[in-house]
């Protein structure tokens, strides 16, 4: 039993610390082609007027700001908005739900309650098949977006058009015969305080037209479409009218941010593999071979320390191609970082 936990214990750890060093290198490989694509256009990115269509800007990097608009009338056969750039369907269904209460060696209990859901929940794999729920909803989720969105003389691309994030709540619903109004959604019941299994709630939401935006994006006769260059693809359109710096400063620090969260979970995550791989070792022998070290204080110590050092080397692999000035440093000193612990004194605390 003992073997089986330690071989559980370093298989977890080896593909843990697999993983970890992959999310890693990948997370930073992404950022830093964010940011070299935010220093190209920042570089190349010409500013011109929504409203006059240059051919001599044709597959370059514009900047512009205006009213996106559209002359389209979106329906999902329940509700019709017209001139609308989208419109999107929330939806919720009245279903049973599983609960395991208790877990033992022996014995599991469960428990069934009835929620609303977003997602359809599956009964079929419930323990007791008494509580049935529906294998699909009648009226699913969806998204619907205008086909020509235009700013000035220009339109959108799907990509574009599908980054406006500009919502409004639809509130006051059209009648429907089919359908009752309870605080602005539909209801597919006959009592929303005593819904059935099945039942659902639709929520409506919409962008509407001649809202002032500004865009960052490729030039390709009268439309708009994504950036490409050697780094990757970039598009970017924020609510208002703002200078091309702040999109830019706003658009590496979003970036940032999810960097530093990923990096974070990385790097725990190595953390948490590194234990998984030296606790057996350390429970086992009392010490680790290629580092000389004892107890477990030494072990817990030192395991911070490779850490924080192969996440470096991961993070720097990542930025290599890019800035390798700073990566082969800060690689071949987290290198002599995890060397150096051999060279450590043993320290033998008894027990």
């Amino acid at each position: 039993m003992e073997k089986e936990k330690t071989f559980c214990a370093l298989a977890a750890g080896f593909i843990l610390f697999t993983a970890s060093f992959f999310l890693l290198f990948i997370n930073e490989f992404n950022y830093a082609n964010t940011l070299q694509i935010a220093n190209f256009v920042e570089k190349n990115a010409i500013q011109v007027s929504s409203k006059n269509i240059n051919p001599s800007n044709e597959n370059k990097a514009v900047y512009m700001t205006g009213k996106v608009s559209s002359q389209q009338t979106l329906t999902d056969s329940i509700i019709s908005i017209p001139s609308a750039i989208a419109l999107f369907r929330d939806t919720e269904m009245y279903q049973w739900e599983e609960i395991k209460q208790h877990k033992s060696s022996q014995k599991s209990s469960y428990e069934y309650r009835k929620i609303w859901s977003k997602k359809l929940i599956d009964s079929d794999k419930f323990k007791n098949n008494t509580y049935n729920n529906p294998k699909k909803m009648k009226y699913k989720a969806e998204n619907f977006y205008a086909d020509n969105v235009s700013l000035g003389d220009f339109y959108l691309s799907n990509e574009i058009t599908e980054k406006i994030n500009s919502i409004t709540k639809i509130t006051q619903l059209p009648y429907n015969p089919e359908l009752k109004i309870y605080n602005g959604f539909y209801f597919t019941g006959t009592n929303y305080d005593t819904p059935s299994i099945g039942d659902q709630k639709l929520s409506y939401s919409y962008i509407p037209s001649e809202i002032q935006v500004s865009v960052i994006a490729r030039q390709t006769g009268n439309r708009l479409e994504s950036i490409d260059n050697k780094y990757g693809s970039l598009v970017i359109i924020m609510n208002g009218e703002k200078s091309l710096q702040t999109m830019l400063n706003e658009y590496r620090k979003n970036n940032s941010e999810n960097t530093c969260i990923f990096r974070g979970i990385g790097i725990i995550l190595i953390f948490i593999s590194l234990n998984l791989l030296i606790q057996p070792i350390i429970t086992k022998d009392k010490s680790i071979p290629f580092l000389g070290l004892h107890t477990k204080m030494s072990a817990l110590i030192s395991t911070i320390i490779i850490t924080l050092a192969l996440s470096t080397i991961t993070i720097s692999i990542g930025w290599f191609l890019f800035r390798p000035e700073r990566a082969i440093p800060l690689i071949i000193i987290s290198i002599l970082t995890i060397l150096s612990l051999k060279k450590r004194k043993k320290v033998i605390i008894p027990e």
